[in-house]
């Protein structure tokens, strides 16, 4: 048999290789893959998909969880924060009582700093909340 511009030789070789049917005969089986059969495919295919689902919903679970807990480490800190500005406001009176006054003037200072930064916090939050739908 001869094939447009090759040899007779050649013309076996694609035969053998399934090339001239569309047909590959690897591994002894008719196939596109060079193995499996078209059902074969499409469950691997089908597997392939379910694997990359169960890993987007687990990664999903991780994002979520990690969000839930940048919230609640917002969330204390927002806490922590007043108990701190309120104890320097207890610290400034009692500094007042001794006439601490400079001192006095620095913690009430921190304490509005520190409720500044509860602010940012909540907001941070608040952000967070409507970013994600928390």
């Amino acid at each position: 048999m001869r094939v447009r511009g090759g040899s007779e030789m050649e013309g076996e070789e694609i035969r053998q290789s399934g090339f001239e049917s569309g047909v590959g005969r690897e591994g002894g089986k008719d196939g596109a893959d060079g193995g499996a059969t078209a059902e074969e495919a499409v469950e691997k295919a089908a597997e392939v998909e379910a694997e990359a689902d169960a890993e987007a919903k687990s990664a999903e679970k991780t994002g979520e969880r990690r969000r839930e807990r940048l919230k609640r480490r917002i969330e204390h800190w927002i806490e922590h924060n007043r108990e701190h500005a309120e104890g320097f406001r207890r610290a400034a009176e009692e500094a007042e009582t001794l006439r601490l006054h400079e001192v006095s003037e620095v913690l009430r200072e921190a304490a509005k700093r520190l409720e500044e930064t509860s602010s940012l916090l909540e907001k941070a939050s608040s952000a967070l909340e409507a970013e994600h739908g928390d």
